[in-house]
């Protein structure tokens, strides 16, 4: 039987602006408000003394729900039947009522639709964020693909028919675009340039560097300069525009345009388009930086082509001065003569090896010494090779590698102190060793050079005014060294310095 209330309570419920319904013990209807009859559409002899489960769609936990929203105050979210062949999203707030005894629930209805719809919409909007956040386009700098891709997703999950973004030029005497979508074509269409003189005061706006919104643009004083030439003839309505920013300069804009009618642009509707944006700033900076990465490293193989080719050159035309140089001592007679010729073109075939060594390795700036050793050391063995004497090298290099500052000299000097162990060690024996050890030590690398042979006095040797132990120290004092020198059992050159390679 209906619930006896004070005429003045049940009035207050029956004129309550939202959907009230009152339920028994057993969840019978014992009184419902115009509110809730019109959002079931049934009237109140339809509803009164029916279980609410009648009035439920396709929920079979609803009764254990309500019953637990009774005892914590939570909310039950659920479907009922409505007037239209959709069912119809709702919460419901329960309150436990007990009078004269008797258990009773007060329901405080409302149409949660347009809370999906949102909740619908918002989840629309972050699936399109996190899928652009991992766009290959983006990411690989395709731009033309990017900016279709966003902007397309744009439309999808705004509803707006047109998305464009444009950029300003470097006076912002126009805005230029760089891609407009349309969803009826399903494509990026052609727009032209926009100039700023032909609408100074809509550019003006744009010094704000705030949001343009324009939710009646044929009727909107902001947007009267583009009615004629813009928003006629492409049949726009509303129109959003919101700033594309490079490390926080405006360098154009993202326009969000509506054909079917003035349009009202929700803050979430702006939060999302200011996400857009900032993808297009991100394809824009990708592509950018993606554009001089290439440009650096074309440049760097065109760089790397021409220093290979001026070490091959070098190579031949020390190759041409050593021919020369053999042609000059073809005509020598004398011995002594003639070794200066071959101390000559012994000194510029070790310039010659470091150039060849660099021409062939992918590091131009630095050369593997101990590959420049190996070869240096084969001509020199050729070059004062001796049938009479047996002269054995032995060798202990570690894999260093040195700039082309240091390797050059060092090549010389390896070159005067092996020239001279051949030339002077061993004048009164038939055998004799040569020690040659490079060895790196916390960055300062040590050159050892010696023999077993006679020694020398260096002090007599400066008397003589010797033009090798010069080129020595002029060397040594080139790289930045330290030579020191014994010869208790033989000659015995040290060389230490600084290794200034890039490595």
């Amino acid at each position: 039987m209906p619930i006896s209330s004070d005429l003045f309570h049940q009035l207050i419920l029956e004129h309550f602006k939202e959907s009230v319904a009152i339920l028994d013990e057993q969840l019978n209807l014992l009184f419902t408000n115009k509110v809730f009859e019109k959002l079931i559409g049934s009237s109140k002899e339809q509803l009164l003394n029916q279980p609410i489960t009648n009035f439920v769609v396709g929920d079979d936990l609803f009764l254990e729900k309500l019953h637990i929203a009774a005892q914590t105050d939570a909310r039950v979210y659920s479907y009922f039947k409505s007037p239209s062949r959709y069912s119809l999203n709702v919460r419901i707030r329960v309150t436990k009522i007990t009078h004269s005894e008797k258990l009773f629930y007060l329901l405080h209805i409302k149409d949660n639709t347009k809370n999906k719809v949102i909740d619908y919409e918002v989840l629309r909007k972050t699936l399109t964020v996190e899928t652009l956040s991992k766009s290959r386009k983006i990411r690989d700098g395709k731009f033309n693909e990017a900016i279709f891709e966003i902007l397309e997703m744009a439309s999808l999950s705004t509803g707006a028919e047109r998305i464009n973004a444009w950029l300003f030029d470097e006076n912002r005497a126009k805005i230029r675009c760089i891609g407009n979508y349309d969803y009826r074509t399903k494509q990026l269409i052609p727009q032209d340039d926009l100039p700023r003189i032909g609408m100074p005061n809509y550019f003006k706006l744009f010094e704000t560097e705030k949001i343009i919104l324009s939710h009646d643009s044929e009727n909107d004083k902001k947007t009267i300069e583009l009615l004629k030439d813009y928003l006629i003839p492409n049949g726009i309505k509303a129109m959003m525009d919101i700033p594309i920013r490079i490390e926080g300069e405006m360098i154009g804009v993202v326009c969000f345009e509506e054909t079917e009618g003035p349009r009202i642009w929700r803050i979430q509707d702006q939060q999302f388009a200011l996400i857009i944006a900032q993808m297009i700033s991100l394809a824009l900076e990708t592509y950018e930086k993606l554009k001089v990465r290439k440009e650096l490293e074309q440049s760097l193989r065109e760089q790397k082509t021409l220093l290979r080719e001026i070490h091959h050159r070098v190579k031949n035309n020390l190759a041409i001065m050593t021919s020369l140089v053999n042609l000059q001592s073809d005509r020598v007679k004398d011995p002594y003569h003639r070794s200066l010729f071959t101390d000559t073109k012994n000194r510029i075939a070790s310039m010659a090896s470091v150039h060849e060594v660099l021409y062939k390795s992918k590091n131009l700036s630095n050369i593997n010494f101990k590959s420049f050793l190996s070869s240096v050391l084969v001509q020199l063995q050729g070059s004062f090779h001796n049938p009479d004497k047996t002269i054995e090298l032995l060798t202990d290099i570690e894999d260093i590698d040195l700039n082309i500052s240091t390797a050059i000299p060092l090549a010389l000097i390896v070159n005067e102190l092996i020239t001279n162990c051949y030339k002077h060690a061993f004048n009164d024996c038939k055998q004799g060793k040569i020690w040659i050890q490079l060895k790196n030590n916390f960055g300062f690398i040590t050159l050892i050079i010696k023999d077993n042979g006679k020694g020398y006095d260096p002090d007599l040797v400066k008397q003589k005014e010797s033009l090798g132990l010069d080129i020595f120290n002029g060397l040594v004092e080139q790289i930045n060294g330290t030579a020191y020198y014994n010869s208790d059992s033989g000659s015995d050159h040290r060389i230490v310095f600084e290794n200034t390679s890039n490595n």
